[in-house]
């Protein structure tokens, strides 16, 4: 659409109320339709950010969810010897 607004990562996380970390995942991920509009600047289209929402797009949790239910994330420090 030569009409469709577009919105910086910043503008989607405050939108969804998520962090921009969270829209960045999700345009490195490729769950979010986003273009390069510069070496570091990304834009998402309206049209794609409803998209997104349409097709199962979680904007409620941040929390990404392990296959396994047993797996837990530990610290490991290494020995003092």
């Amino acid at each position: 659409m030569a009409d469709d607004q577009y919105l910086t990562p910043a503008q989607v996380a405050d939108e969804l109320q998520v962090t921009v970390v969270t829209v960045r995942r999700w345009i490195a991920n490729r769950e979010l339709r986003a273009t390069k509009a510069g070496p570091r600047r990304w834009m998402i289209s309206r049209s794609d950010l409803k998209s997104f929402m349409a097709h199962g797009g979680q904007p409620d949790t941040e929390v990404e969810m392990s296959e396994d239910p047993s797996f837990s994330k530990h610290l490991v420090a290494p020995d003092e010897r």
